[in-house]
């Protein structure tokens, strides 16, 4: 079976799931800078050039990877909170 998961403690799941659920709350903090980046690009540049229409495609992005991984962040934290028997 090549596909099969390795083997590990309890523990080391944990802090697995621990270290996923920083990086997912790094990852969202970086993407809502970047989101603010770019609006504050598409604010100041002239009406319909292309440096704001690539801003606003920009935030946009950001706002669509952001509520990506803060979907996976919320399902790391509900398999974090089980109780392990």
């Amino acid at each position: 079976m090549a596909n099969q998961a390795p083997v590990v403690s309890i523990s080391q799941a944990d802090d697995f799931l621990g270290r996923s659920i920083d990086i997912a709350n790094l990852s969202l903090e970086s993407l809502n800078k970047l989101r603010t980046l770019f609006q504050s690009i598409s604010q100041i540049s002239e009406d319909k050039t292309t440096s704001q229409e690539l801003a606003v495609i920009g935030a946009h992005l950001a706002d669509e990877w952001a509520n990506l991984i803060d979907c996976e962040r919320e399902d790391l934290e509900r398999l974090e909170n089980k109780q392990f028997i």
